[in-house]
């Protein structure tokens, strides 16, 4: 037979009741009362004793009723439940007030980390990168605003989807995308966190394109600090030679030659002072504009330099917290490179798209031309490359470099008839 403390406990006390009974039978009957007498007080005593006990056994099985109670709400990460009090000392009073005390303890700690949990879940919201949110089962439970960047709709219209539906896959303890496409772009790392007793897998990407880019960045500013020392220390004597000789020599012709080395150590120190500005670390002053304002004035100074262009502009972003003067230059040479291009196309175009929206809480700028788009893309952002007679490859690999000290993304593409620059800013 099982053992059974209740079971135990009752058949206990039924004994010592018929013990107790017996002896206040054998007691009676020694003081000559007669022997039914003996019987009634021996059965009254046996049914008075059996109704305290069965009261005690009752108490008893009472408290581990209301403890496993408890236990089980506990299970079930209720901790409003408690046990109720019955007992004031002893050991049965303490166990119940440890039950109490843990209850009130870990409801304490859920609070808290239901807390943390909307922190955490706060802190993803606010994060630039995409964030997914897998549950045991795969299955997307959460994911931020940068969700839309990579796959261009809210994550709620793919709730529930597995990692595999969402291009997804682990391998050997790594997480990646299945297509290259993607995989080329992005770089994933994950974790594991639990929420609610379940096992949940975080899974953060990274632009591996922005990381590239500075690196290739630095590359070309110690490069071109090196390349800026030398030629302004070789062309600084050079020029002042130059000149001292000019005062010398009366042959026309050898002052014309002179005339135009000098000519030419001013261009190169020129040159090489605009792109030292792609080696100085810029000073952000940001603050709180309003957009529309401040392409209108992009706007309306365009258009009085540019008689024959025309602005098409659409904004329907509020504010954006940014560097006003900075974000201004990036879009004034952006606009005049997409009229320039316009001018050389035959016959000549006239339009410029300038569009601001809001995209997976970012702000995004897209300037559009119709100028037949980059003869070669790989290039359009590779300092010192330019397939303009005249241009020095700097405007747009400044103004990148302007838009990604913002926290931003700037990349170019071909349209159906011209070039598109898409700038990315964090709202």
């Amino acid at each position: 037979m099982k053992a059974n403390l209740e079971r135990e406990l009752r058949l206990y006390l039924l004994l010592l009741n018929l013990v107790i009974s017996g002896l206040v039978c054998v007691v009676t009957s020694l003081q000559s009362f007669a022997v039914f007498w003996s019987i009634g007080v021996s059965c009254v005593s046996f049914y008075l004793l059996h109704c305290m006990a069965k009261w005690q056994v009752g108490r008893v099985v009472g408290l581990f009723r209301r403890v496993n109670i408890q236990l089980e709400a506990i299970q079930q990460t209720d901790y409003n439940h408690q046990v109720k009090p019955r007992f004031h000392t002893g050991e049965a009073a303490e166990l119940e007030a440890q039950m109490v005390a843990l209850s009130e303890r870990l409801h304490k700690d859920k609070t808290r980390y239901n807390r943390q949990s909307f922190v955490l879940y706060q802190l993803i919201d606010k994060l630039p990168s995409p964030i997914w949110v897998f549950n045991e089962k795969k299955q997307l439970s959460y994911a931020n605003a940068a969700f839309e960047l990579i796959y261009h709709q809210s994550w709620h219209t793919v709730q529930g989807h597995t990692a595999m539906q969402l291009d997804l896959e682990e391998c050997q303890g790594a997480w990646r995308f299945r297509t290259e496409s993607r995989r080329v772009q992005w770089t994933l790392h994950s974790s594991e966190f639990y929420e609610q007793g379940e096992c949940h897998r975080l899974i953060i990407a990274t632009d591996i394109r922005k990381v590239l880019r500075h690196q290739e960045l630095s590359a070309w500013q110690r490069l071109i600090r090196v390349i800026g020392h030398e030629i302004h220390n070789s062309l600084s004597p050079v020029s002042s030679l130059a000149q001292s000789l000019q005062t010398k020599i009366t042959q026309s012709r050898d002052r014309n030659a002179l005339s135009v080395i000098e000519q030419r150590c001013a261009h190169l120190q020129a040159f090489v002072g605009r792109y030292s500005q792609i080696s100085k670390p810029l000073k952000l002053h940001r603050e709180k504009r309003v957009l529309l304002d401040l392409l209108m004035s992009i706007k309306k100074l365009f258009s009085e330099m540019y008689e024959d262009q025309r602005i098409d502009l659409a904004c329907s972003v509020r504010y954006c917290y940014c560097d006003p003067q900075l974000l201004e230059q990036v879009l004034i040479n952006l606009i005049k490179n997409a009229f320039e291009a316009n001018e050389a196309v035959n016959p000549p175009r006239h339009w410029v798209g300038l569009n601001a929206f809001y995209q997976a809480s970012h702000v995004v700028i897209i300037v559009t031309d119709q100028g037949g788009g980059f003869a070669n893309l790989e290039n359009a952002t590779t300092p010192f490359y330019s397939t303009k007679s005249d241009g020095q490859g700097i405007g747009i690999t400044l103004s990148r470099h302007i838009i990604e000290q913002h926290g931003g993304d700037l990349s170019v593409s071909n349209g159906l008839q011209g070039a598109e620059i898409k700038i990315t800013l964090p709202n």
